[in-house]
């Protein structure tokens, strides 16, 4: 006998899993659960592709997760149970560049929550989560699509401030329509516009206020000069209306200098 067979089966220890550091994420019940972003593609794929495969309607396959995850793995966010267990209950994974040489566009590819732990504010809470993320660097909006016919994700996105931008025919796989929608963000170039826009017509207001409250009633123009804008009275003069005609004459106005006549018609 072989001292191996002597020894006995090996009693070496299974690898430890890796324990990745979490945030508390507190759901609309009040819970603690916990989050946090996407850590490597061994510990976190799985998950991804089962909670994509269960939850959604549109089929992903592994290049399309790879695509996000390669260039913005810290976009994607997971949330489970407690810090301790391995398997996501949530999960979103988004991008961000620049769009049209214009805008940084922030873009949320997928959302998916595990049925069993639905209506609990958990995706919106994680919409929340993702577009605070996105904004912090940099982003001037943020875009999605969503069924046409899916009422709780549209009234989702409507209650956080999304629009829709246009109807896209045909979008998915199974031939549904999709609605694009957007929500501009506090950097986003037509808000910075009509923030300007706003301040200057207030800036004017007031400065129109002033201008007022040191004319007394607010009229510019000089008594006299209202008095014979009035027109004559009906009655013959009255001797204030003389009296403003005189003034009136009396005033020096500067006449504009005469411009020679072009060329062309002398």
């Amino acid at each position: 006998m072989t001292e191996a067979a002597e020894a006995g089966p090996s009693r070496t220890p299974p690898p430890r899993r890796k324990v990745y550091p979490t945030e508390a994420f507190v759901d609309g019940r009040g819970d603690v659960l916990a989050v946090r972003v996407f850590a490597d593609e061994d510990t976190d794929l799985p998950g991804i592709t089962r909670l994509c495969d269960e939850e959604l309607s549109e089929p992903y396959n592994v290049y399309t997760f790879r695509y996000f995850l390669e260039d913005w793995p810290h976009l994607t966010f997971f949330v489970f149970p407690s810090p301790a267990d391995p398997e996501p209950i949530a999960t979103i994974i988004c991008k961000l560049d620049m769009h049209r040489e214009r805008t940084m566009r922030g873009y949320i590819g997928m959302l998916s929550v595990d049925k069993a732990w639905r209506r609990r504010s958990i995706a919106r809470k994680l919409v929340e989560l993702a577009i605070s993320k996105m904004e912090a660097v940099g982003a001037d909006e943020i875009v999605l699509e969503t069924e046409f016919d899916n009422g709780p994700s549209l009234a989702l996105y409507e209650a956080l401030g999304f629009i829709c931008e246009k109807r896209l025919h045909r979008f998915y796989s199974n031939g549904k329509d999709a609605f694009r929608l957007v929500r501009p963000l506090a950097r986003h170039p037509l808000l910075r516009t009509a923030a300007l826009r706003e301040r200057q017509d207030a800036e004017r207001r007031s400065m129109l206020e002033n201008e007022k409250e040191e004319n007394g009633s607010g009229d510019a123009v000089p008594p006299e000069i209202a008095l014979v804008l009035a027109g004559p009275p009906a009655s013959p003069p009255t001797a204030a209306h003389a009296d403003a005609m005189a003034r009136l004459a009396s005033l020096t106005i500067e006449s504009m200098p005469i411009r020679p006549p072009p060329s062309y018609i002398m």
